[in-house]
């Protein structure tokens, strides 16, 4: 089990000094957490490329600040660069699946692009905002962080994106400046 193994180790086991990239086909129901863990855990990997769910893929591959965009993709374009490199039909596989499939390359970055105070600080910020994400970012992070909303709203109102911004409009520059002002 991929999520309980410690990785780091196995890395350093059997591929010391090498360069490591991890390719997979993943569980379309644990897509999120294994990748998440491979990122996390800032394993001495290059790359990952794995076979996922053509939607799971546009939402990890999702530019912040677009519709399309959702906590996976902040997390994911702050420790990697993403990108879709192809599509998988069903009629690929036997038996055929009812999703379409597509590979996903992750880039690891040496250094995030934005430099919050505080990462867990950012990503809980992240967490809370999309976490009731039919609200405005002002709702969602004040009830979500359970802090004053007036302070949100003086917070989020430096980014001068108006009042009623969503957090799917916001950048991870954006999350990370208001981490540091919440």
């Amino acid at each position: 089990d991929v999520l309980k193994l410690y990785l780091a180790a196995l890395i350093r086991q059997q591929f010391d000094g090498l360069k490591v990239a991890v390719v997979a086909n993943l569980p379309y129901y644990i897509t999120s957490p294994i990748l998440m863990k491979l990122l996390e855990d800032k394993l001495p990997i290059e790359s990952i490329t794995a076979m996922v769910q053509k939607e799971a893929a546009d939402r990890i591959c999702a530019k912040p600040g677009s519709r399309e965009a959702g906590a996976i993709s902040l997390a994911v374009h702050y420790w990697a660069e993403p990108k879709i490199l192809f599509t998988v039909s069903p009629g690929s596989f036997t038996p055929p699946p009812k999703v379409t499939s597509a590979v996903i390359q992750l880039a690891v970055r040496k250094t995030p692009p934005v430099t919050p105070k505080s990462p867990a600080r950012m990503f809980g910020v992240i967490k809370a905002a999309f976490g009731q994400r039919r609200k405005t970012a002002v709702n969602a992070i004040s009830s979500g962080l359970a802090l004053p909303k007036a302070s949100v709203e003086q917070a989020v109102a430096t980014l001068q994106k108006g009042a009623l911004v969503r957090p799917e409009q916001l950048t991870l520059e954006d999350f990370a400046q208001l981490s540091d002002l919440l």
